[in-house]
């Protein structure tokens, strides 16, 4: 299976996190020409690109908050006429909420995270479609999870959004299909980020037998199945969600 990303464009958020670094680094060994790294922090995005520059690639780093409406809309305007186009957006950006039962959750920390996790993915894909229509169509990419469809107490907000962001992205097949614009989303199971830092040891051995592998995954493994949705041997996936979980989902 080739996943050749040669010549293309790519806009990612969530760009400097593990994962979204694993999938960068994905996308330059798979060739990608233009790389625009979407976080928070301008220092930390422009130093992430001036580290690919030194690699030939054209990169920018865009300290940006996805759940601005308008400054991703003209922001993805100012990336597209800076690359040519838009052909790549993976909207990897999201947050989980402090782990704890329904009767528990703080509202602003339910909204905090739909705010990020569905919005956020959202004013995103709105950006990239609008980029995309008419400019010969692209493959956008969301970052859900098997807690959209499997149940994990103690995390409502979370399972919550990514269960949105699953449905929004069948949704955004179906309206944008004809116009060659591919939508998907990969659903990862666990692998370990500064998101389990507070998870006591007992709960991540937990978590790790659930999976039918017996282990976590790990970001490089992940990011091939966005490598794979990007590129044309994927041609004619849309509207489907690439659960990457070591059997965690079958179990």
């Amino acid at each position: 299976m080739s996943t050749d990303l040669t010549g293309k464009s790519l806009v990612i958020t969530g760009a400097l996190g593990v994962l979204g670094s694993a999938i960068v680094k994905r996308f330059v060994a798979d060739g990608v020409r233009a790389v625009a790294l979407v976080d928070l922090g301008a220092g930390a995005v422009s130093a992430a690109a001036e580290s690919l520059k030194a690699k030939g690639i054209e990169a920018v780093g865009v300290a940006l908050d996805v759940t601005d409406h308008d400054a991703v809309m003209d922001r993805y305007a100012d990336l597209a006429k800076r690359f040519g186009g838009i052909d790549i957006a993976i909207n990897n950006a999201g947050i989980v909420a402090p782990s704890a039962r329904i009767h528990h959750v703080r509202p602003e920390d339910f909204r905090r995270v739909l705010d990020i996790n569905l919005f956020g993915v959202f004013n995103c894909l709105k950006a990239s479609i609008t980029q995309m229509r008419g400019a010969g169509g692209g493959a956008i990419i969301n970052t859900a999870s098997v807690g959209g469809f499997t149940t994990w107490t103690h995390s409502s907000p979370y399972g919550a959004s990514k269960a949105a962001v699953i449905q929004l992205t069948k949704l955004a097949a179906a309206e944008y299909a004809s116009e060659g614009i591919r939508v998907n989303c990969v659903s990862p199971g666990t692998f370990v980020t500064s998101f389990h830092d507070d998870v006591p040891a007992d709960a991540l051995n937990d978590i790790r037998e659930r999976h039918l592998l017996g282990r976590f995954g790990t970001a490089d493994e992940i990011a091939g199945a966005y490598a794979y949705l990007a590129s044309s041997d994927a041609g004619w996936i849309t509207g489907t969600s690439l659960v990457i979980d070591g059997g965690l989902s079958a179990g």
